[in-house]
């Protein structure tokens, strides 16, 4: 019995247990619509789903902390080169992260997927409020405001008061300064660091646990979802418009802005760049994970001709911190969500949404559906906690547009790793072509001159 157990629930068969999950909600929920269901029976049925949310509540602060730390510690350079290395890289993950978010933006506000609110005011509670516009802290904050509190929530006077008030940007700045701090202390803090990793590695586990009652919460919680929407069909269009925008918004990123992004950095044709990564790109969209997909995206960087050291630094580097499809994803879904409300957010509100992404972003775990576990970190950013619980819908195509964005996140470390790799080449050559100096009675001998050469040749590949 236990072997049966166990060969049913590998990790390749849970996108079918999720799928099920899936059609078990929403079979649950069209068939029960009709019967007009009591609130009691309603809050049994999505009680399961109910736990889940708070189990990815309580998880999501010290996910974020240790996740967050442990990229930062990622960036110990043990020499010049690798720091140089270390500032490219992050500026272009910086740099293609923003781009996918403003794209995202752009997108939701031009489709509108949630438009005609079909979900109530009051998260997934009744319908009976109708769905006029309820005030919120992100609506009514001026634009000026919502601008000064992302100062003052990343400069919390009390960190464990913002841990306590869910000020989860105030908890980045502090988890990114602390682990930087750590950094410069040397082999007296390696006994830290080394406990934070182990930490993180334990808290990952507990969210693959917790990933486990995926299907049984996402049964739950869709079929809550639809005993409590207003209007079925405008709920199932609004979500069928939200793939549209997610999608939309994933395929131009992928084919347009980052290739771009490769030929204009690095002269280099992004469509054979494409091809060679292509074995990395499948196995991301099949597995859901980037951390696994890891080594074949840097057997493919090896491929192409990249140097060894270059992928080898870039590419974990990348799994760790690059999300160009997550960070697009979850502010668009953020968005989303408002927009299903009928909650009007402030110019303020969209740049702390668009802020806290790109931060939650790099803090998410490089596996299946950690993207919605970040997502809570955004809502809380622009003071919209309550409705966290409209998670369950956007559970129910997860699957799908889970597989696409971590896709598109290895094709961002592709790329990543491309332009790094021509921008170092580019500086070792011209480091190894500056001219000599004229002779004169203080010049070198032949022999000084050929160990001169040497040191600077073992300067220009020292990565």
């Amino acid at each position: 019995m236990l072997r049966i157990w166990k060969t049913c629930f590998k990790r390749k068969y849970f996108l079918w247990w999720t799928l099920l999950g899936v059609a078990v909600g929403i079979s649950l929920g069209a068939g029960l619509y009709n019967l007009n269901c009591s609130k009691l029976v309603i809050e049994l049925i999505g009680y399961p789903g109910e736990l889940m949310i708070r189990a990815l509540e309580e998880i999501v602060l010290p996910l974020i902390m240790l996740a967050l730390m442990t990229g930062v510690f990622s960036l110990r350079s043990t020499n010049s080169g690798t720091g140089r290395i270390t500032r490219w890289s992050m500026l272009y993950y910086l740099l293609s992260m923003l781009l996918a978010v403003g794209l995202g933006i752009s997108l939701v506000y031009s489709i509108r997927p949630g438009r005609g609110a079909p979900l109530d005011d009051g998260g997934i509670s009744s319908c009976s409020s109708g769905n006029s516009t309820v005030p919120t802290s992100a609506a009514d904050h001026s634009t000026v405001g919502s601008l000064l509190n992302i100062g003052r929530n990343a400069i919390p006077t009390n960190i464990v008061s913002a841990a306590a008030s869910s000020n989860f940007l105030g908890i980045i700045t502090f988890s990114v300064i602390f682990a930087f701090t750590l950094m410069t202390l040397g082999d007296k803090a390696e006994v830290v660091v080394k406990l934070i990793e182990v930490c993180n590695a334990a808290v990952m586990k507990i969210v693959l646990v917790l990933i486990l009652f995926t299907p049984v919460g996402v049964a739950s919680l869709i079929a809550k979802t639809i005993l409590n929407a207003c209007s079925i069909h405008l709920l199932l269009k609004s979500l069928g418009l939200y793939i549209v925008t997610v999608l939309s918004g994933l395929v131009i990123h992928s084919f347009i802005i980052l290739p771009l992004t490769v030929f204009i950095l690095s002269r280099r044709n992004p469509v054979r760049v494409f091809r060679s990564f292509l074995p990395a790109l499948v196995m991301g969209f099949s597995t859901s994970s980037g951390a696994a997909t890891m080594p074949v995206t840097m057997q493919c960087g090896e491929d192409y001709g990249c140097e060894k050291s270059i992928v080898q630094f870039v590419v974990p580097l990348g799994t760790n911190i690059n999300r160009d499809g997550t960070a697009l994803y979850e502010a668009v879904a953020v968005i989303f969500i408002c927009q299903a409300h009928g909650v009007s957010l402030s110019i303020g509100s969209v740049i702390v949404i668009a802020i806290s992404a790109t931060l939650a972003a790099i803090g998410t775990a490089s596996i299946p559906n950690a993207a919605l576990v970040s997502f809570v970190t955004v809502l809380q950013a622009v003071s919209l906690p309550q409705y966290i619980s409209d998670i369950s819908i956007l559970f129910a195509v997860d699957w799908i547009l889970g597989m696409v964005r971590t896709s598109v996140n290895i094709w961002g470390d592709a790329c990543a790793c491309v332009i790094v790799d021509k921008w170092e080449k580019s500086r070792s050559k011209t480091t190894s072509s500056l001219p000599k100096y004229a002779e004169d009675k203080s010049s070198p001998s032949h022999e000084d001159g050929v160990h001169a050469g040497s040191e600077l040749t073992v300067r220009s590949t020292n990565y």
